[in-house]
């Protein structure tokens, strides 16, 4: 079969290769391997991990590369705020949320991060673009580094999030801490939005 013919059954440029099998190499599994070993050489494929591969030439397939890799799962944290300002130094790996046990994968198009949090509190993302809420963004990496993270104005003026302080919606913010029954996560959200308060203005 031709790459382009391949292509064309997939309809989608990030795909497993029990996928692949099933829509067309149904009943040559050894043919189906050997000839995506070949694109691969080729470079006209990218294997990302054990199983999992895209088109060499595909762009913007963040969300596809994510979800194909662990899921369920969301871009949140240091990834998400970076995104929305909140966070404004470099980020160099894709940080994302997941209701399973916490996995790191390197791949030729970047380095995906998953953090586990509980189920109860997997939400605040938007489903397309499983990009998380700036506010549940905030409360995620809240929960997950709350033993780093100091409640008090002196801290949050040498951290990583001062900048972004006047970027959120505490009230949003709140309810989703809520999900996280942490005292530590109210304790921080209240201390921040006490220092967003008296020292920007907000």
């Amino acid at each position: 079969m031709k790459l382009k013919d391949f292509r064309k059954k997939m309809e989608k440029n990030v795909f497993s290769v029990a996928e692949a099998r099933v829509l067309c190499f149904a009943d040559k599994p050894d043919v189906l391997n050997l000839q995506l070993h070949l694109w691969k050489n080729k470079g006209e494929l990218i294997a990302l991990k054990r199983g999992l591969y895209m088109f060499a030439d595909a762009k913007d397939e963040t969300r596809e590369i994510a979800r194909g890799l662990y899921y369920p799962c969301y871009f949140s944290l240091e990834y998400a705020l970076n995104f929305y300002g909140v966070m404004p130094e470099a980020v160099f790996q894709y940080t994302l949320v997941s209701t399973k046990a916490t996995r790191h994968f390197k791949t030729p198009v970047g380095i995906f991060t998953y953090q586990q949090i509980k189920k109860e509190a997997f939400c605040g993302f938007d489903p397309e673009t499983l990009m998380a809420d700036k506010e549940k963004a905030l409360v995620d990496y809240f929960y997950l580094h709350s033993a780093e993270l100091e409640p008090n104005d002196k801290f949050w003026e040498h951290s990583r999030l001062e900048a972004g302080a006047t970027k959120i919606n505490f009230k949003k913010a709140l309810s989703y801490a809520g999900l996280f029954k942490s005292k530590k996560v109210n304790l921080l959200l209240n201390s921040f939005h006490t220092y967003a308060k008296s020292h920007q203005n907000y």
